[in-house]
């Protein structure tokens, strides 16, 4: 993905109030999102009091795909459910 060092607030689905919960756990440049993992997210959103819901993944995932959130396949939605263990 070219330009990597833009801010995630750039990444399409990504709107103020994620922006906000992504910076609150460190993720600020969209190099930053790649190199996260997403159970390790979940627990550091609950940690700083944010309830992560599964459609911030959706939306995340999507995003960096270029794609809107609600884009996401069933076979997607499985594997993410099961990457966070849900």
């Amino acid at each position: 993905m070219p330009n990597d060092d833009r801010l995630v607030g750039e990444l399409k689905n990504i709107g103020p109030y994620m922006v906000m919960v992504l910076n609150r756990i460190g993720i600020f440049t969209i190099v930053d999102l790649l190199n996260s993992d997403y159970l390790d997210m979940l627990n550091r959103m609950k940690g700083q009091g944010v309830q992560p819901h599964i459609l911030m993944f959706y939306s995340i995932e999507m995003g960096l795909q270029d794609r809107k959130w609600n884009d996401i396949s069933p076979a997607e939605k499985k594997e993410l459910r099961s990457v966070l263990g849900l």
